[in-house]
C-alpha cells in the first residue's frame, strides 16, 4: 500500500515519511486498540449472567429473604413498590453475584422479565402455609416464568423456595409441588390456545410438559428444584447453597 494511499486512511499526523512498513503498522495498532475498546465495553456485558432473581406472590417473604442473603439482617417489609438490588459474595473469595427481589404486586411482578436477560437462576418463594389458597395465582405467575423464551433458550435452573415450613399450617415440599403441577396441566389448555406466538413480556405459547402427559416439573429441560425453608427462622442456608452452587 502506497503512502498516498494511506493517507487516504488514517489522519496525515500517523503517517510516517518515507516509511510505509512503519505507516501501516500504527494503521494496525490504532485498529487493534479500537477493536479491544469495542469489546470491552459492549461484549462483556451481553456475556455476564450472574444475576439472580427473587420472586413470588406478596407477603410470601421473599423480601425478608433478599435482606438476609443480602445485609444478614431480618427486617419488617411490606409490599414492594420496586425492586431491589445487591451485589453479594456467597463464598468468601469468591466473586459476588447480582441478586434481584422482583416485586411481588400484580400490577409489578412482570418486571422479572426486564432481567430474563442477564439472569442466572431464578428463586421462586411460596408461601407454604397459604399455598392451597393461591396455588392458581401461583401457577400462572410460574407458567410465565417457565415460559419466558429466555427460561427456555438458556434452560435457566429454578428454586421453589417453600418459605414458613415451620409453620403448623404448612404444607410439605412434596405437597406444594403436586399441588403446582395440577394447576400447570390446568392451564396448558388455556395457555397454548395460540401457539408460536409471542407476548410483549417476552413469554410464549409454549406447551410446557409433554402432551398426552400430566404436566411434571421433571419433564422441563431446565432444572426446577423444591426445598423447604424458614425465614423467620434465620432458616435460608440451603437457599444460599443453591445460590452458590448455580454461579460457581
Amino acid at each position: 500500500m502506497s503512502l498516498p494511499v494511506l493517507g487516504g486512511i488514517i489522519p496525515q499526523q500517523f503517517i510516517i515519511a518515507n516509511n510505509e512498513l512503519l505507516t501501516a503498522l500504527v494503521l494496525l495498532a490504532l485498529v487493534a486498540i479500537i477493536g479491544i475498546a469495542v469489546s470491552t465495553l459492549f461484549g462483556g456485558k451481553k456475556n455476564v449472567k450472574n444475576t439472580i432473581l427473587i420472586t413470588g406472590l406478596p407477603f410470601a417473604g421473599k423480601t425478608v429473604i433478599y435482606y438476609q442473603i443480602s445485609s444478614s439482617k431480618t427486617v419488617e417489609t411490606v409490599t414492594s413498590i420496586q425492586e431491589n438490588e445487591a451485589e453479594v459474595a456467597l463464598i468468601e473469595g469468591k466473586s459476588s453475584i447480582h441478586i434481584v427481589d422482583i416485586p411481588g404486586h400484580e400490577r409489578l411482578r412482570f418486571k422479572f422479565s426486564e432481567f430474563m436477560p442477564i439472569a442466572r437462576a431464578i428463586v421462586f418463594v411460596v408461601d407454604s402455609a397459604t399455598v392451597s389458597r393461591q396455588s392458581r395465582l401461583l401457577a400462572e405467575y410460574l407458567y410465565d416464568i417457565l415460559s419466558n423464551k429466555f427460561t427456555l433458550d438458556e434452560k435457566i435452573p429454578i428454586l421453589i423456595a417453600c418459605n414458613k415450613s415451620d409453620l403448623l399450617t404448612a404444607f410439605r415440599k412434596d405437597r406444594i409441588q403436586s399441588l403446582l403441577e395440577t394447576e400447570i396441566n390446568k392451564l396448558r389448555h388455556t395457555r397454548t390456545a395460540a401457539l408460536d406466538t409471542q407476548d410483549s413480556d417476552g413469554s410464549e405459547n409454549v406447551y410446557l410438559g409433554f402432551e398426552g402427559k400430566d404436566f411434571s416439573f421433571q419433564d422441563l429441560e431446565n432444572d426446577v428444584e423444591f426445598i423447604e425453608c424458614s425465614a423467620e427462622n434465620k432458616d435460608i442456608d440451603s437457599i444460599k447453597d443453591w445460590m452458590a452452587a448455580v454461579v460457581l
